[in-house]
């Protein structure tokens, strides 16, 4: 049951620019009352030139944490004093807890993804080959934590090789013993290599809009590979559909989403929150949005 807010209520929650799009209110608030703790968790439209004043004021204010997302993530990694190991790794901030000590800033994108792979594809990085399709921000992440988490061989497909070559350079220095490959060339150029490897990510934002059309054919896909599309507003994406017709097992990032916003609960209360219902919470909003976007189309 829902506790009415009061003057012992704590706060927390997430900044970024734009965030009115964020499903984590939703998924905390509904992890908070399934433990019955008094806390409130709320949106806040924040500016990278804003965020240290932002950040500041929740810290006054006796917050006990706040989630970071776009285009925040980078610029809290630059400006906090002292960082966890993950976010050491990935060289960004997700997750802030203010302590008696001030701000920590960590980095639970990695676990959500490790996560949520073993829990819907009963797999882990450790001694396969990934392949990584999209080498912003998210790429750059799963690239890391695949590599410090035992994969053999890291491939890396983007449209622009340079920023491939720049992650692979730091995979290398994270993971020395980790084969790198950057895939040279225009999308249908990759196929054979794609297909070569035991775990595809794809991280680019092809698939959030209606009409969106895969760039990658089914020649990329294979059975007994598994296809993880990190998009989680959409259930089955064009990359997911064609991969699962050359018959790969295929899923959606909202299980990352979900860890990712569990481990980030975990620092901040020391409990762990009902995984099953920060989902439930927030799949109506998801299909609302699918629904939205189906009208938009027409």
């Amino acid at each position: 049951m829902p506790i009415a807010p009061d003057s012992q209520t704590r706060l927390f929650a997430v900044f970024g620019h734009p965030v009115s799009h964020s499903l984590s209110p939703a998924m905390h608030q509904a992890a908070f009352e399934a433990l019955g703790l008094n806390a409130v968790y709320l949106a806040f439209d924040v500016d990278e030139a804003s965020l240290p004043a932002a950040l500041a004021g929740l810290q006054a204010l006796g917050a006990g944490g706040v989630n970071l997302t776009i285009p925040l993530k980078r610029r809290a990694f630059e400006i906090l004093p002292r960082l966890d190991l993950s976010a050491r790794l990935l060289g960004a901030v997700n997750t802030v807890a203010f302590g008696p000590d001030g701000m920590t800033g960590y980095n639970t994108d990695g676990i959500g993804f490790l996560r949520d792979l073993q829990a819907t594809a009963d797999m882990t990085p450790d001694g396969r080959h990934v392949c990584i399709v999209g080498c912003g921000g998210a790429g750059r992440a799963i690239s890391l934590t695949c590599a410090t988490q035992g994969a053999a061989t890291v491939t890396l497909a983007n449209r622009t090789p340079d920023r491939s070559r720049l992650i692979a350079a730091e995979v290398r220095q994270q993971a020395p013993a980790v084969q790198v490959e950057v895939l040279a060339g225009a999308p249908a150029a990759w196929s054979g290599a794609i297909r070569a490897a035991d775990l595809v990510v794809h991280c680019t934002p092809v698939g959030l809009h209606a009409g969106d059309e895969s760039v990658l054919s089914a020649a990329a896909f294979r059975p007994g590979q598994v296809v993880y599309d990190l998009i989680y507003t959409v259930p089955v994406t064009p990359v997911m559909q064609v991969a699962r017709a050359a018959g790969a097992r295929v899923c959606n990032g909202l299980g990352m989403l979900v860890q990712q916003g569990a481990a980030s609960f975990a620092i901040w209360t020391h409990q762990e929150p009902d995984i099953a219902r920060m989902r439930a919470a927030i799949e109506p909003l998801i299909h609302r949005c699918c629904l939205e976007k189906r009208d938009d189309a027409r």
